[in-house]
């Protein structure tokens, strides 16, 4: 079997899904990224709500280098047939192991429709049958119901809870829940 050191990816691959296609995103997009990493609610477990566009355009070029160092992989989501990036998804911490820490972000007003779900399956199949991965990881803050519904949903298992384990911005401590899936358990949906 293939271990991701030995797989090539000189050119950034693009997914595309029924409603989907994820690609690499550009310096051109930074103002679709603001939408979403802007918004508080929407980076309320992810990290500091950016406050200007240049904050953004250095997390795309941050992205690029991660890429290009082969350290992670990030798609940026966008709709059919728009180009308008609605959203990311991505892979981090590679490992020798074959395996990688999933992540997922995607603007509030997409929430609800399956999208979420559609960007992550997507991924998965990728990981599991081109980078030949045996586990994907996700984390999620114990709280995050529908962060955690989707996971369930596409298969992943609740392996444990490491409480108290993030401060938040309201003030208060916060389980991290972890989740896990391996590629024997993984089931492709076509």
């Amino acid at each position: 079997m293939d271990t991701i050191d030995e797989i090539e990816f000189s050119e950034f691959p693009v997914l595309e899904t029924e409603r989907l296609i994820l690609r690499e995103a550009v310096e051109e997009d930074a103002a679709d990224f603001f939408v979403f990493r802007s918004d508080p609610i929407v980076q309320r477990y992810n990290s500091e709500p950016l406050e200007e566009i240049s904050e953004t355009i250095e997390q795309i070029r941050q992205d690029q280098a991660v890429y290009a160092r082969q350290d992670g992989i990030g798609w940026a989501v966008t709709l059919k047939p728009e180009d308008t990036v609605i959203g990311a998804v991505g892979f981090s911490a590679w490992s020798y192991h074959n395996r990688a820490m999933l992540g997922y972000d995607l603007a509030r007003a997409y929430w609800g429709r399956g999208i979420g779900s559609e960007a992550v399956r997507a991924i998965i199949r990728f990981g599991f049958e081109r980078m030949a991965l045996n586990r994907i990881e996700a984390e999620t803050i114990e709280d995050s119901h529908k962060s955690r519904r989707m996971l369930e949903k596409l298969g992943f298992t609740c392996e444990g809870i490491r409480r108290e384990y993030s401060f938040e911005d309201d003030g208060k401590y916060h389980g991290s829940a972890m989740y896990g899936l391996l590629l024997r358990e993984y089931h492709p949906v076509s």
